[in-house]
């Protein structure tokens, strides 16, 4: 299994929108996607090698670390290692450009391992607040068969 590399870091914002404008005055950082609703903002400064470098988020559940893996056997290799250390997986996600699971280090830090998947259809990151358990559940069914097309065990 190669090892993750850092990717992003998303951090609880309570105006994403101007917290990205910080951002781009600071260190001339493009917004490069978000919601209307101003819920989150993601900003990079090279989004043609990476979707985004941050993530503002009103929600304080949505912060984490983000690390990137190169490969789909690699996202799968550390969804089984995380599994097999008993640590809970909060929730895995579809997100077009990115497939993705979230859990929690020891301190309650949150942690997304992602493999990016290669579709710029889905850009720029867009992500509307988390809202029924039937929808979570499709996402995993569609994580996990994208995971058994490498002919991997079944997740």
């Amino acid at each position: 299994m190669a090892k993750a590399k850092l990717g992003h870091v998303a951090l609880h914002a309570q105006n994403p929108l101007a917290l990205s404008q910080f951002y781009n005055d600071m260190f001339d950082m493009q917004l490069v996607g978000g919601t209307t609703t101003n819920s989150n903002a993601f900003i990079g400064n090279h989004p043609q090698e990476e979707n985004h470098d941050l993530a503002f988020f009103r929600s304080p559940i949505a912060a984490h670390i983000g690390f990137k893996v190169d490969t789909l056997r690699d996202l799968l290799a550390y969804y089984h290692k995380v599994k097999a250390s008993g640590i809970k997986i909060d929730y895995v996600f579809n997100h077009g450009f990115a497939l993705a699971m979230y859990f929690s280090d020891l301190e309650g830090n949150g942690i997304e391992i992602y493999w990016p998947t290669g579709r710029e259809d889905y850009q720029p990151p867009y992500v509307e607040p988390f809202v029924n358990s039937g929808w979570a559940m499709a996402q995993n069914h569609i994580w996990c068969a994208c995971l058994l097309s490498v002919r991997e065990p079944q997740c």
